[in-house]
């Protein structure tokens, strides 16, 4: 009797009305479960973590990325080589210095360079090595000379190569640090979306991800005091909708409050995670189709099957996608 009553009560509504109940009684079902989905990342559960309990004084040096910097440090001591990777701003270079500042306190050599020409970096890295850059004769070495000359020395010494954006350095020069990989040179590379060749397919990575809230938070407050303002909680929390957890996004939405411009929207890529929403709308689409089975209404069951056929057809598709297009820019 009581399923009879059921399907009487929904014979009578039209599509629209069943696919809100159908929603509703989903999402009442999930949230009676605690399982209801989290449709925004601005506060994940994942990244709230016990703040820090002292706030550095400005100027302070801090690193927010522990763990990364001991990995990165342990893949070159055992004469590896790791790329890190990150959006711009995300903390590459700051984690490089600090991997630097390491290498060298327990008194290794290391050639921290930036992207310039092939040759200006190769005198570079020579002049960091204390390597002869000119022959017996007092010429200047060529760059396949040099070349020749820094793979000696990195054969022969414990010496670090940390090359700063190398995702814009040229691919003749990538493909001779693929070179250096083949005696085992140790090297640390930071790159920007780095393409899938040469030397960045051959070499694990870390991806950077964005900093916890209460790092950014925290950084705001730094370079809040370095420029003597003071910042109320609910101005700091506008301001790191803006950081997306980058710390120079963070820094830069200070500077921007201190000169007073009113900025709309961020140049972050923190984005929304609609997996569960998506999911969601797929299991409505087949409970439609079930009810217009069970209410005999041909049109709800058509409309149903074509949606949820529809539906299943483009997840497949976006799940084969590249994660990078599977982004919502």
């Amino acid at each position: 009797m009581l399923t009879t009553g059921a399907i009487v009560a929904v014979n009578g509504l039209n599509p629209l009305s069943l696919l809100a109940l159908g929603m509703g009684g989903i999402l009442a079902l999930l949230a009676a479960f605690g399982i209801a989905p989290r449709l925004s990342s601005k506060n994940p559960t994942t990244q709230e973590s016990t703040p820090i309990e002292e706030i550095p004084a400005p100027g302070e040096f801090r690193i927010y990325r522990q763990a990364e910097l001991n990995r990165t440090t342990a893949s070159l001591l055992a004469n590896g080589a790791i790329l890190i990777a990150g959006e711009d701003g995300s903390g590459k270079s700051v984690l490089a210095s600090a991997v630097v500042e390491k290498l060298q306190a327990d008194g290794y050599m290391v050639a921290f360079i930036e992207p310039a020409t092939p040759k200006q970096m190769l005198l570079e890295i020579a002049h960091q090595f204390d390597i002869p850059t000119e022959n017996l004769e007092g010429k200047a070495l060529t760059a396949d000379k040099l070349q020749v000359a820094i793979a000696g020395f990195l054969e022969e010494n414990t010496a670090f190569l940390v090359i700063d954006d190398a995702h814009a350095c040229k691919a003749g020069f990538r493909m001779w640090l693929k070179q250096l990989r083949r005696i085992n040179a140790p090297m640390l590379l930071l790159a920007t979306d780095p393409p899938r060749t040469d030397i960045f397919i051959n070499i694990p990575r870390i991806e950077l991800k964005p900093l916890p809230e209460y790092a950014i938070r925290e950084i705001m407050i730094i370079a809040a005091a370095e420029r003597a303002i003071a910042l109320k909680p609910s101005e700091l929390s506008k301001l790191q909708e803006r950081a997306g957890g980058n710390p120079m996004l963070a820094s830069r939405a200070v500077d921007e409050e201190y000169l007073g411009l009113d900025v709309e929207g961020a140049d972050h890529r923190r984005y929304f995670d609609i997996t569960p929403l998506i999911l969601l709308v797929g299991v409505v689409f087949v409970v439609m189709r079930f009810i217009g089975l069970g209410t005999n209404d041909q049109a709800l069951y058509i409309f149903g099957g074509i949606a949820a056929a529809v539906f299943l057809g483009l997840s497949r598709l976006l799940y084969n996608l590249p994660p990078e297009d599977r982004r919502i820019r």
